[in-house]
């Protein structure tokens, strides 16, 4: 079913490959899906740290934005909309996953952690990777939304479900603990 709506989808901008996707126009989605699940895709693997986990999630968003488009307020931004719709899909997976909290191995022993996962980090990015995996989880949040995926403080707000004045606290307590890490890092060397 198309709208018959006439728009130009490589050039379009993402709110109106939504609206059209909205009216109807499959190939918007198509075309949405290509421009918008990377920066997904990219925040659910941050939040999971599993790539498989992460892979699953962007599916199960999509199909809940499919099924939520016609709650799409039109010319409303849409990746802060999609964001919020993939932080609801970790966070239910992770309250129904909440009993086994660990990842067992195939015989079902808790896996010994690996010779890489206790050493320190050989460069400055895989530091910064481990020193924002140790942050709390409402800082790294922040701290991905506005500075990773690189939405408007008032963007994330949406996204997160608090105020603007709760992320901008969130990313400076988060870059303080940040640094902090990272000198524990520089000195070690």
């Amino acid at each position: 079913m198309d709208s018959g709506r006439d728009i130009h989808l490589p050039s379009a901008r993402i709110e109106e490959l939504m609206e059209a996707y909205v009216d109807g126009n499959a190939d918007a989605f198509d075309e949405l899906y290509r421009r918008v699940s990377q920066n997904l895709f990219g925040y659910l693997l941050r939040l999971t740290r599993q790539r498989e986990r992460a892979e699953d999630l962007l599916q199960v968003t999509f199909a809940k934005v499919h099924r939520a488009r016609g709650s799409y307020l039109r010319g409303a931004p849409v990746l802060p909309w999609m964001l919020a719709i993939a932080r609801r899909s970790f966070l239910d997976e992770r309250r129904h996953a909440s009993s086994r909290t660990e990842d067992l191995s195939f015989d079902g022993n808790l896996p010994e952690p690996k010779a890489e996962d206790v050493a320190v980090p050989a460069d400055l990015s895989a530091a910064l990777e481990r020193a924002l995996d140790v942050l709390p989880e409402g800082y790294r949040e922040a701290i991905q939304l506005t500075k990773i995926s690189g939405l408007s403080i008032a963007e994330a707000a949406d996204v997160l479900g608090t105020t603007e004045t709760a992320v901008k606290l969130r990313v400076h307590r988060g870059y303080t603990q940040l640094r902090k890490e990272l000198e524990r890092f520089n000195r070690t060397v």
